[in-house]
């Protein structure tokens, strides 16, 4: 967990840039209209802690998930600044380039220049339970009363289908984002399986990468998987994060440059039993369907004679024991605050604080927590001359209460001063109203709910239009789908925006 946002999250404060804005924003509406740089192959992630210090604004970055194997994804990517570039379409000029360091994926190419930061943050990790078999005894009762005794039956759920076999997970540790790399987050709550985890199936040497994923505003309860794999994967053309309500993707055999297999969720349920926050949860996949998929153009359908995995039951808990949801009441125990942990602001943990106030300079408890000598409602953070508090505020308020002069976001849900901001521009427009002095503007809202500067339509005759920030890719409606700002070097997904593809 790095708390110096001079090198990490706000990149060269003292040199008056915060996140830098490209020269232009999604020139048509889908990646394959730009025509500049083609990337073809199985889109993957940084989870081996090494980070270049890129902040962007977009549906598809350097940064992107394993289990989006996408087809043909042609971007445009334009850089000001060796650190930040914003752009729907950005920094998305890989082509199989991935290698693994324990276990992990990493991305080795990307658009940008500037400096490397690298992380080495081990997560906690949690223990599932694996394979569960449920049976029991049923008799038969015949013509004259008697009751024969019957053959075993599962009464666990469905069946497992004939050509499935069963996925070996039982003993896996499974873990989330969070845990696994400190102060990140995909555009969706996600599960999967440890780095440590090389291989369950198949050759030791392989890598095999499980994950459960589901949407920032799923509640307790049972949620059926969403059968449609182009729900999970998104192809970087219409759709560019996961929109299932909940679902199981599963790669193995990581082979040179990309997994050879992917296998997508068609059946099966997940349970919620305990939530802290949508990041924080406790629960359980059963009766798991996972269906080998390819590419077919833009779409992905089942393998012909494809391998099947079948999952009975597996249970997960990621929740900390600190851990809590911002912004909400009884977050956390007296004296102590829920400090947003993601750039969303949907996910926290408890801390304590001190007497310091916001401008003064303040001291960290431990360099891996938030915890410091700041007042409650203050982070302590490195704005480039030393770590001082700053306030901290909700970006998905209509009121974050941010001074005047100053603006609610950043990344780390600061109110920042505009100067830190203008490098990636502040538009005093307010959500839904157009975005008349910085048309590309990072930061627009004014001093109500937070947003982004979009335009829907490219060269269309719609104008650039304040577009709020969302927690989860539910609250786009068709035909219009989730973008994302990568903050944090891109490891940080987590706030999304609507737009029409």
């Amino acid at each position: 967990m790095i708390k110096s946002i001079s090198a990490y999250a706000l990149p060269r404060l003292s040199a008056g840039v915060l996140f830098t804005l490209s020269g232009s924003l999604l020139s048509a509406g889908c990646p394959a209209d730009s025509g500049d740089t083609t990337a073809t192959g199985t889109e993957t992630e940084t989870d081996t802690g090494t980070d270049t210090d890129t902040d962007t604004a977009g549906p598809t970055t350097s940064n992107v998930d394993p289990t989006e194997t996408g087809g043909v994804t042609t971007t445009t990517t334009t850089t000001t600044e060796p650190e930040t570039t914003i752009a729907p379409t950005t920094e998305t000029t890989m082509s199989e380039t991935t290698t693994t360091t324990d276990g992990e994926t990493t991305v080795v190419e990307t658009t940008t220049t500037g400096e490397t930061t690298t992380t080495t943050t081990d997560g906690e990790t949690t223990t599932t339970t694996g394979v569960v078999e449920e049976t029991t005894t049923t008799g038969t009762e015949t013509e004259t009363g008697e009751t024969e005794t019957g053959e075993t039956t599962d009464t666990g759920g469905p069946i497992k289908p004939e050509d499935c076999e069963e996925l070996p997970i039982l003993g896996i540790e499974l873990l989330s984002q969070q845990e696994f790399q400190l102060e990140s987050a995909a555009p969706v709550p996600l599960i999967r399986t440890p780095a440590t985890q090389t291989s369950i199936t198949a050759d030791e040497a392989l890598f095999d990468l499980l994950r459960i994923m589901f949407d920032g505003d799923i509640a307790v309860g049972v949620h059926p998987l969403d059968p449609d794999p182009n729900h999970a994967i998104p192809n970087f053309v219409n759709q560019y994060v996961t929109v299932s309500s909940a679902t199981v993707t599963y790669q193995e055999d990581l082979e040179g440059q990309a997994y050879k297999k992917t296998f997508v969720a068609v059946a099966g349920e997940l349970e919620v039993f305990d939530m802290l926050s949508s990041h924080q949860t406790h629960g359980r996949v059963r009766h798991v369907e996972l269906r080998e998929m390819v590419k077919n153009g833009d779409l992905l359908e089942p393998v012909e004679g494809g391998t099947c995995y079948w999952i009975q039951e597996a249970e997960y808990d990621v929740k900390r024991p600190n851990g809590c949801t911002p912004y909400t009441d009884d977050a956390c125990p007296a004296e102590q605050f829920c400090m947003p942990v993601n750039a969303i602001g949907t996910d926290g943990v408890c801390v304590t604080g001190g007497e310091k106030a916001e401008g003064e300079g303040c001291t960290l408890v431990d360099p891996n927590g938030w915890d410091s000598d700041c007042a409650l409602g203050l982070r302590c953070v490195d704005f480039g001359d030393g770590h001082e508090c700053g306030k901290v505020c909700d970006v998905l308020s209509d009121a974050p209460g941010c001074a005047e002069g100053t603006h609610c976001g950043g990344g780390y849900n600061l109110c920042l001063p505009h100067e830190l901001l203008q490098m990636s521009g502040v538009d005093p427009a307010p959500i839904g109203e157009p975005c008349v002095d910085n048309p590309t503007a990072l930061y627009c809202g004014g001093d109500g709910r937070p947003g982004h500067c979009y335009d829907d339509d490219a060269e269309g005759p719609l104008a650039s239009t304040c577009l709020p920030f969302l927690p989860a890719p539910s609250h786009c409606e068709a035909p219009q789908t989730a973008g994302y700002v990568a903050y944090k070097a891109g490891i940080d997904r987590s706030t999304l925006w609507c737009f029409t593809p």
